[in-house]
């Protein structure tokens, strides 16, 4: 069985649902393919921030704030890596995309846009998310493509697996599908890649990160870095893979290796959101970081140099009541069923018995809990940390496991500034575009994750090729 349209879209994500409804609205034939059973791809778990300065919430709200302010942020916060091509278009179509949610009904959390502290905050509010996250943008985006399946426009064939990229003299023409109905080729005027980055490949992880931490990842399983292992054999270029970033705060329960949940088991962190009343160890039992460092991508950075990429959060009783809940998703009393349950947080009447519960040395942990405090009685800690404070003395102590978990992949697909991608040397591959994860978030939040900008340019990149390959950009 064979077709042929005017545009290919393989993945029906934050970048290729743009992209095709785009393209569709332009007078183009578009067949939008995705191996999951509904649209949306990672939108289903994602957190759904976008950030974009300039918007029409902003000047309602009277925030001044402009592309330039963006990108001297996302440049300081990213260690000025990643394309700075790339963030400079990520940055000056960011606000277009967010007003063009927004004429479309899209449903703002109240409050937004602000300076998120989750990451390394920006120096303006400008992150954005709807009150159902990232499906919040799905489901705006839904009826703007049933509007152009119905138009005839667009074919979706959901539960269908791009498995390869077919060629002529060099170009690319399309694509083999494994659908319900069997095999079947595409051929199509453009192809563009929006399948996702690789973070349910544990065999690709590795391979484009040596050296790297294990993969623990929130990914869906479709995240199989189909985009990356369909263009390499025509030459294409990775890069960025080395900027590989982890999420702080996500928990790895032992009865499910390898997998984290955004969602309902996220330690809360960053000082600015709730100050630490713990200290954090590895494996060893020793301390590493100082626990309020006013900088998450330092501490992101400090938990990926960790022995197997983990540490334990750990305090005393009277910490674990005296304020907010380090697991808000739990509050304090699911916390202390957690912890006697023994999967992903302990409890024990002594240290030693903590220690040996929660995998951790014993005589590290004894240790280092002395030592901390003495800092706190001395009021000066040997790891800088501004007011060590919330002795560990009173019995029972707990102790919570967290890890270097992958949300976003970043590495992908080097593209030039049109999305179209590129060999080693700069040469397109002719006829491939790519888009959204299938780029890596590298390329546009450097060496850290920069509120956003993983979102936020799959939405804009995916609408601007979307309009540019119709005509209308």
């Amino acid at each position: 069985m064979s077709g042929e349209v005017d545009l290919l879209v393989i993945g029906a994500g934050t970048a290729g649902l743009p992209c095709a409804i785009e393209a569709a609205r332009a007078g183009l034939r578009v067949e939008l393919v995705d191996g999951g059973t509904d649209i949306g791809g990672t939108l289903s778990v994602s957190a759904g921030h976008m950030s974009a300065a300039g918007t029409r919430r902003q000047r309602q709200a009277g925030i001044d704030d402009d592309p330039d302010q963006h990108y001297a942020d996302v440049l300081r916060i990213g260690r000025h890596r990643g394309d700075p091509a790339l963030i400079r278009l990520a940055v000056d179509e960011a606000a277009g995309v967010v007003d063009w949610l927004d004429e479309h009904g899209f449903p703002f959390a109240p409050g937004t846009p602000v300076v998120y502290h989750g990451h390394s905050p920006y120096s303006r509010p400008r992150t954005y998310w709807g009150i159902g996250h990232g499906r919040s943008i799905r489901e705006t985006l839904r009826p703007l493509l049933d509007k152009q399946v119905a138009a005839g426009r667009v074919a979706l064939r959901l539960r269908s697996r791009a498995t390869q990229l077919t060629s002529a003299g060099g170009t690319v023409t399309g694509a083999l599908l494994d659908t319900l109905e069997g095999p079947r080729e595409v051929r199509a005027g453009v192809t563009v890649l929006a399948c996702g980055g690789y973070g349910a490949n544990p065999g690709l992880f590795r391979a484009l990160t040596p050296g790297g931490p294990r993969l623990v990842t929130n990914a869906v399983p479709t995240s199989t870095g189909a985009a990356i292992e369909m263009a390499m054999p025509l030459g294409a270029e990775v890069r960025f893979a080395d900027l590989h970033t982890p999420r702080l705060g996500l928990l790895e329960r032992r009865s499910q290796p390898g997998r984290v949940d955004f969602w309902s088991e996220l330690a809360h962190l960053a000082p600015v959101e709730r100050p630490p009343r713990e200290i954090w160890v590895n494996a060893a039992g020793q301390r590493f970081v100082a626990e309020d460092l006013d900088d998450v991508t330092g501490h992101e950075r400090a938990v990926q140099e960790q022995p197997g990429g983990e540490f334990w959060i750990v305090c005393d009783s009277e910490a674990l009541a005296a304020g907010p809940p380090l697991v808000p998703a739990w509050g304090h009393e699911r916390f202390r069923v957690e912890a006697q349950r023994g999967d992903v947080a302990w409890v024990a009447d002594d240290l030693p018995g903590l220690a040996r519960r929660a995998g951790i040395d014993a005589q590290g942990l004894v240790d280092t809990v002395r030592a901390y405090n003495l800092a706190v009685r001395q009021g000066v800690d040997p790891l800088g940390r501004r007011a060590p404070a919330h002795p560990l003395v009173r019995p029972p102590y707990y102790a919570l496991r967290s890890v270097a978990a992958l949300l976003c992949s970043f590495g992908g697909l080097d593209v030039d500034t049109d999305l179209r991608v590129r060999r080693p040397g700069g040469a397109i591959v002719p006829g491939l575009h790519a888009v959204g994860e299938a780029i890596g978030m590298g390329a546009t939040s450097g060496a850290a994750f920069c509120g956003g900008m993983a979102v936020t340019p799959a939405l804009a990149f995916g609408r601007l090729l979307g309009r540019r390959l119709g005509g209308r950009a």
